[in-house]
This record gives structure tokens, C-alpha cells and sequence, in this order.
């Protein structure tokens, strides 16, 4: 969000314009003359080259327009006769000074300017420079006497800084911002700016009213009705303490200022009327203590004058200086608004990504009739070849292919067919047919067999080639499928859940818990997500026992913990607990190699996929050893890192199969056996490439899965169709390789022998289930181990929390928002 400060001052011009109904020419006039002559900077800097503290100190003007001249080149000449206009009013000897600054600071920023100094960084030692030579200059006029020369000192150290203070505050009259917020040492600097501006309107009164209290006191009243008491309180110590320096009898305004500011935004519940009774109780009972009947009814005239410029400050101006105060509900709504924007353009850009990707992987699609059109172009070339080496110079070259063109077309076809047919150490015949048909019958054939290979090779390449492209683009259909999903949960809302938040950490403290923190990111059914912050490291058994169990009774689901993360050098920790997923998986897993050895061409995982879905996979390499085990790693591996990066189960199989197809020249087969369960609902997708079929056991029931798909690598276009199924609680997941299928050589159904085997196994747990069935299939081979055997059982199961769940006594249940996604 960009704007300007003085946009502000619009604010109060907008009431104007429609009374004088300007027209929009005019209007742009206006804002075009606003811009030239800038009239914030222009009402200060008078006011500035007026303002004198402590009664001989002035240190505004080298350091206002310093800075003027660094952030508003066009500005500063205007601001620098302002400055000695406000100077003009004051004694002849302060006007002096300040011209004398005023040139001399022009010398030294071109001397500063001519050593590659001049930036913005180095206005703090050039007003520095600049007001220590002013003073030397005035003491070597007229002399000096030692407090003279400790007022000098302390006019050149608040020049110095004041220069940083106005380096961070008149930012905001002069350059478009692209934030609202505002630092902490930003609203400082912006509160000593207007406390000092203030300064300048020192002696002006009317009927014994002065300016400067009407004007400290309306802008106290402006901040405590957008900012609240605090904010009130705090600038009314900051605008008395300058005030005070400026005038030592105004030394009791701090107390009353601050008094007067806090009651002001004790109110601000009630909008101005509410700020003006607080402002008004605290000024007159400040008033009445510190002074008598006349100056309290001065204080009260000051306060009642300050009250009346509230009222008549339109509503607009607060929203625009609300937005920028922390803690005001403008500021939350302006901090959403960003974010929201900033959300949806990162969406839209990973949007635009999406689309590219889409395109791209369109781009590497090929259309099957224009393959088809290749293919017969290629073959066409093959024999126009030939036929440019055998035919062209024979005598029946236009017989052959005018008059008897099929037959002669049909016959070198028939001829590369033999060719591809018949086995190239053996000689081959040239048919009677062809001998018959054409003189030249083994010169054409001869000539075929010679570039046959070149042909099929050219093929092989082709189909290469292809199949990259389609490998290509089913990847950048995956990373855009990817991708998408991101922009969605990009888009979806966060809310600001204070409510949620405040009853979550009531109900941890009234169990005794220390919390810093709760801070709730989402309420989301299955999607919970809670940060605790505690103020030491060592928590995460009472986050597992307490916490998880009192968050589970609040929300309404289970809740557990998902990870601790230490606060930097501190004691705190934060701990991240969100929801637990419905069903849990335990996983065993029993495996030999074939003959004993220690090498098995078998692989297997098990993981969470950190998605609510839990996947079991095993591969079996073809063969034994190093090869076939690297074969089975290589599939599992790229497996394992498409699934956890978010890709579909199924392309990610259908990836793998085409990258082991492209990766090596050599022959790579793998069996892929996959689960993918969800933790929520338990069902299951199956996808068995090659595999030997697996078994749910349920109670004393053993149901089969199985799938007729070949081997991982073996063909370049794969159709995996998944099975789908849903376990229940207690169902035992069985995938073996096809050396326990194949052990038992006396059963003439090796499949029903090894359902028998898994039906009369008693134990529930997945390990022992394991270790047992391949004992029991090694022993009814007679103790030999023929093949590799891996045995990988699954157990599904209810989640049950580690720690049973706290009730409290008149405790309920968040209240959950629903998700607004766009």
C-alpha cells in the first residue's frame, strides 16, 4: 500500500473541495501545487526556526533542513525560507544564527558532496560539523564565558541528534511507503518530531490560552483515541518533557499530560465522547491540585479548545493514522489486507508457473497420428533408399513401379520382414517369388540386410527420443499437479482466532502450566494446528502428557505433538501439536537371502508421508545379488522421493518405470508392490507392478490381492490400475516377494498353501507375524533358501493417545470457524 503522509492533510482538504465543488482540473491543480509546495514541511519548518529550548539553545533548523534537503530536493529552498521566516519572529540575534547555519551548512554538504560524502548516512556529521562551525564563529565574534560554551555543547549534541531523529520521522511527509506499519523507534522519532515542531508556538496565546497547550493536548486526545491509554499516557510524557524543556514553567504539563492521556484512552471504548469526559476528569484534577482557580480554568479552556479541534477532525483523518498504530483494530484490518494481497500474488504467481508447466508439458506431447506419419516417412525413406541404389539403373525400373508398384511395395516390405525375422548368423535366401519379380532379387536383399541395422538402430534412437519426451512431460504434469495444490493451500485464509487462543491458554494455566504463548493456526477439521510457546526447553513430556490431552478434550479430536523447536540461545521452546491420525501403522519386517548370504536383492520402506497417508512398499530386483538389489534401491528410491514430494501414486509409478526404461542400456527390471493408507479413513490403494499378490488377514478370513501389470522397467508404456480397499482395526497388511510365493516346490497351489500358512499364524503383531511366516515357509522348504524372501506385515490399528485425556469441570469445547478459501 503506497501513499503519502500528506495525504493526510487531504484528509481535512476533502470537506473544502466539496464545499467549493471543485472541479477536477482544479483538483489536479491542487494535488500537482500540494506536491511542489509542500505545506506540512513548510508549517514545520516555521515553526521549527522559531522553536528555542532552554532558553538559548536552538538546534532545529540546521538539522530539519538537512535532512529536507537529502529526502526533497525540489522542497528544500522552500523549507529553508520558511525556516528564516520563523526565525524572523524571534530576536535579531537568534535570526542571525540561524542564516549563519543555515549558508554554512550549504558549504560544508558541497564540501561533504565533493569527497563522495554527501548521502543521507553522513547528514548526522555534516549538521554536526555544521553547528559546532557556527559557534565558533559567534565566539570568535563576541567572546565566550563557560556556561556559554556548555550551551553551545549542548546545542551541537541535540542537533546531532536530532538529525537521526528526523532522518526516521520525515520519511513520512516526503517518500510513498509500501508498508503501514510502523516501528517502535519510527513512532518514537514521529512523537519527538511533533512534541519539537510544537516548540515553535511558543508565546502565542490568546486571552492567557496558549497555543502549544491546545496543540499538545489535541494531538494527546487524536493518539488516545486511536491508540488507547498507553499509547496516550506515553505520549503525553514524551510531548510534556519537550514542552517542559522549552518553557521550565511548563514542567508540571508532564504529569497532567500523561494523567490526562491515560483517563482519554481509558475511554476510547465510547469513541470522542468517551475520550473527551476522560481527558477532561484528568486535566481538572491534575488542574485543581497543582494550581489555583485561575489556572484551572486556564487548563480547562486549553483542554475544551483541544476537544473542539477533535470534534471537528473528520473521521477519515483517524482511520488513516489508526492504520498505522499497532494494536487498533485499522491496524489488524490493514496488516490483513496486506497479507491477503501479498497471498494472492504469490498465488497468482504460482498460478502463472502452473500454467507454464501445463504448457511445457503440452509441448512435449505427441500427437499419435503425427507419430504415425513419422514412422511411415521413415520407412518410405528406407526404401527410397534402396531403391536409389538398385532400382534407378535397372531397365525395368518403370514397369516395376508404374505398372506393377503394389506387388513390387509388397515384396520389399515382405523382404524386411524376413530380414527382421531370420537370425543374422544364419544365410538367407532370396524367396521365388522375389526372384521372379526382379532381376536384381539378391542385389535388393544384400542391399536391405546392409542397412537394415542402421534402420533399426535409427528406430531404436527414435523411440528414445520419444519416450524422453513423454517421460518429460508426465513430469511437468506431476510438478503442475504439485504446484496447483500449492496455490490452493496458499489461498486458503488464515483467521485471526484471539477467542480460541485466549480459552486454550486459560484452561493450560488453570492446570498449574507455565505458557508464554498459545498462538492457533488453524482449527480446521483434521488440520489442526497449535503452537505453545513455554519458557523452558525441557517440556515436552508435560506437552505430551498435559497439553496433547487438554487440547484433545477442548477441540474435539485427538491432538498430539509433532515437534519442539528451541527459541534461538534461550530456555523457551515452541512446541507444535496438531491433529493425530485416526489409525497408526506398525510395520515389521523379516528378510534372507538366497543361500544364506548376507546380500538380498530385495528392498523395502515404510514411511508417513507427513500428508495423513502411510506408505508400504517392496521391490524385488531380478536375480540375486548387487545387481538385483541395486535394481529394487533404485526403484524404492525414486519411489520414495516422487511420493514425499506430493506426486500422485500412480504417475509417480508410471515416472519410475520410465525412468529405469531410459536410465541404462542395459537390461533393469524391478517388481514394485505399494500401499498407500490413509490415516484418516483407512482406505487403501494398491498398486502391484510384477509383484506376487499380497493378503489382508482379517479374524481367520485371508482375502488375496493381486494384479496381472509386468515388471518396473520391462515395457515403456505401463497401464497400472490400482485396487482399492478400506482395512479396519486389527487387519493385517502381508506383502511378500516371490521368493516365499515360490518356496513350498510340493504344493501344486503355492498361493492357497501360503493363505493356509497365514491363516493359522495366532499372533497380532506385525513383526512376530513376519519372523514366524518366513520360518514356517524356510522350514516347509526343507531349511533351504532357494531365492531372496522378504516378509513386510502391516498393522492397522485405532490411534490411541500415549495419555488419557483431562476433563475439566465446565469446560467447553472451541468453537471451530469455518475456512474461507478463495
Amino acid at each position: 500500500m503506497q501513499m503519502r503522509w500528506m495525504d493526510v492533510g487531504m484528509t481535512w482538504m476533502r470537506p473544502i473541495g466539496k464545499a467549493f465543488r471543485l472541479s477536477p482540473d482544479a483538483k489536479r491543480k491542487l494535488q500537482r501545487w500540494s506536491r511542489v509546495w509542500n505545506l506540512p514541511l513548510m508549517l514545520m519548518g516555521f515553526l521549527f526556526g522559531r522553536a528555542v529550548m532552554l532558553d538559548a539553545v536552538s538546534p532545529f533548523s540546521v538539522a530539519y533542513l538537512a535532512v529536507v534537503y537529502q529526502l526533497s530536493r525540489k522542497q528544500w529552498p522552500a523549507v529553508a525560507v520558511a525556516l528564516l521566516a520563523g526565525a524572523a519572529t524571534k530576536e535579531p540575534i537568534h535570526t542571525a544564527q540561524t542564516v549563519a547555519g543555515l549558508i554554512l551548512f550549504l558549504v560544508i554538504q558541497k564540501i561533504f558532496a565533493w569527497v563522495k560524502r554527501g548521502q543521507i548516512n553522513y547528514v548526522p556529521f555534516v549538521v554536526l560539523t555544521t553547528s559546532a562551525g557556527v559557534h565558533l564563529i559567534r565566539f570568535w565574534w563576541s567572546g565566550w564565558t563557560p556556561y556559554q560554551a556548555m550551551m553551545a555543547g549542548t546545542d551541537v549534541l541535540l542537533s546531532f541528534i536530532l538529525s537521526f531523529i528526523f532522518v526516521q520521522s520525515l520519511p513520512f511527509f516526503t517518500v510513498r511507503r509500501k508498508r503501514m506499519a510502523l516501528r517502535q523507534e519510527e513512532m518514537i522519532c514521529l512523537v519527538i518530531l511533533i512534541g519539537s515542531v510544537m516548540t515553535g508556538a511558543m508565546g502565542w496565546a490568546v486571552a492567557g490560552v496558549s497555543a502549544v497547550h491546545v496543540l499538545s493536548r489535541y494531538v494527546i486526545l487524536v493518539l488516545a483515541l486511536v491508540g488507547g491509554g498507553m499509547t496516550g499516557a506515553a505520549v503525553g510524557v514524551v510531548t510534556g518533557m519537550i514542552l517542559s524543556l522549552s518553557d521550565p514553567r511548563s514542567l508540571g504539563e508532564i504529569s497532567l499530560l500523561a494523567f490526562a492521556g491515560l483517563l482519554a484512552g481509558l475511554f476510547r471504548e465510547s469513541k470522542r465522547w468517551g475520550v473527551t469526559v476522560g481527558f477532561i476528569l484528568g486535566t481538572a484534577i491534575l488542574s485543581l491540585y497543582a494550581g489555583g482557580k485561575w489556572h484551572a480554568w486556564i487548563s480547562l479552556a486549553e483542554s475544551a479548545s483541544a476537544i473542539v479541534l477533535l470534534w471537528l477532525t473528520p473521521s477519515a483523518f483517524f482511520k488513516v493514522i489508526s492504520r498505522h498504530i499497532p494494536g487498533t483494530d485499522e491496524y489488524q484490518h490493514s496488516q490483513q489486507e496486506y497479507v491477503r494481497r501479498l497471498r494472492d500474488v504469490t498465488a497468482a504467481k504460482v498460478d502463472q508457473f502452473t500454467e507454464l508447466f501445463v504448457e511445457l508439458a503440452h509441448s512435449f506431447q505427441e500427437d499419435p497420428s503425427l507419430q504415425r506419419q513419422q514412422e511411415t516417412a521413415h520407412f518410405s525413406r528406407f526404401l527410397g533408399d534402396v531403391t536409389e541404389k538398385t532400382c534407378k539403373s535397372c531397365h525395368r525400373y518403370r514397369q516395376c513401379w508404374e505398372r506393377d508398384m503394389m506387388k513390387t511395395y509388397q515384396g520389399m516390405t515382405d523382404l524386411m520382414a524376413m530380414v527382421e525375422m531370420h537370425p543374422k548368423d544364419r544365410p538367407l535366401r532370396t524367396p521365388r517369388s522375389w526372384s521372379e519379380h526382379c532381376v536384381k532379387a539378391d542385389k535388393v536383399l544384400s542391399l536391405i540386410q546392409e542397412r537394415y541395422d542402421l534402420y533399426e538402430y535409427d528406430l531404436y534412437w527414435r523411440e528414445q527420443v520419444r519416450e524422453a519426451r513423454r517421460l518429460v512431460s508426465e513430469q511437468l504434469e506431476g510438478v503442475a499437479g504439485v504446484m496447483r495444490d500449492l496455490a490452493e493451500d496458499i489461498r486458503r485464509e488464515a483467521q485471526v482466532l484471539a477467542a480460541q487462543e485466549e480459552q486454550i491458554q486459560l484452561a493450560l494455566e488453570e492446570l498449574g502450566l507455565s505458557i508464554q504463548r498459545v498462538e492457533v493456526i488453524s482449527l480446521e477439521e483434521g488440520k489442526v494446528e497449535v503452537e505453545v510457546t513455554l519458557p523452558h526447553g525441557d517440556a515436552l513430556d508435560e506437552c505430551r502428557k498435559l497439553i496433547a490431552p487438554l487440547l484433545t478434550e477442548i477441540i474435539g479430536e485427538p491432538i498430539a505433538v509433532h515437534r519442539k523447536v528451541i527459541q534461538g540461545k534461550t530456555s523457551g521452546a515452541v512446541v507444535t501439536l496438531g491433529s493425530a491420525q485416526r489409525y497408526e501403522i506398525k510395520t515389521g519386517v523379516a528378510g534372507a537371502a538366497k543361500g544364506g548370504h548376507w546380500l538380498s536383492g530385495d528392498s523395502y520402506c515404510y514411511m508417513n508421508l507427513g500428508t495423513g497417508k502411510y506408505a508400504v512398499a517392496l521391490s524385488d530386483g531380478m536375480g540375486n545379488g548387487q545387481r538385483a538389489q541395486e535394481e529394487s534401491h533404485a526403484a524404492l528410491g525414486l519411489l520414495r522421493r516422487l511420493l514425499q514430494a506430493g506426486m500422485n501414486e500412480k504417475k509417480a509409478v508410471e515416472t519410475v518405470n520410465a525412468i529405469l526404461g531410459l536410465r541404462s542400456t542395459d537390461e533393469m527390471f524391478a517388481t514394485i508392490d505399494l500401499a498407500m493408507i490413509d490415516l484418516k479413513d483407512a482406505n487403501t490403494r494398491f498398486l502391484k507392478i510384477g509383484s506376487t499378490p499380497g493378503f489382508i488377514k482379517r479374524g481367520k478370513e485371508v482375502i488375496t490381492l493381486s494384479a496381472g501389470n509386468p515388471p518396473i522397467g520391462i515395457l515403456r508404456n505401463i497401464d497400472v490400475e490400482p485396487l482399492e480397499k478400506r482395512l479396519q482395526p486389527g487387519d493385517l497388511l502381508i506383502m511378500v516377494t516371490d521368493g516365499v510365493l515360490d518356496a513350498p516346490r510340493q504344493a501344486h497351489n503355492k498361493e492357497l498353501y501360503l493363505k493356509r500358512l497365514i491363516a493359522e499364524i495366532d499372533t497380532k503383531d506385525p513383526q512376530s507375524f513376519a519372523d514366524c511366516l518366513l520360518e514356517r515357509v524356510v522350514r516347509g522348504n526343507g531349511g533351504s533358501i532357494d531365492d531372496d524372501m522378504t516378509v513386510v506385515v502391516s498393522k492397522v490399528d485405532h490411534y490411541t493417545p500415549e495419555w488419557a485425556t483431562i476433563r475439566l469441570s465446565g469446560m467447553s469445547r472451541v468453537e471451530r470457524p469455518q475456512v474461507a478459501a478463495f
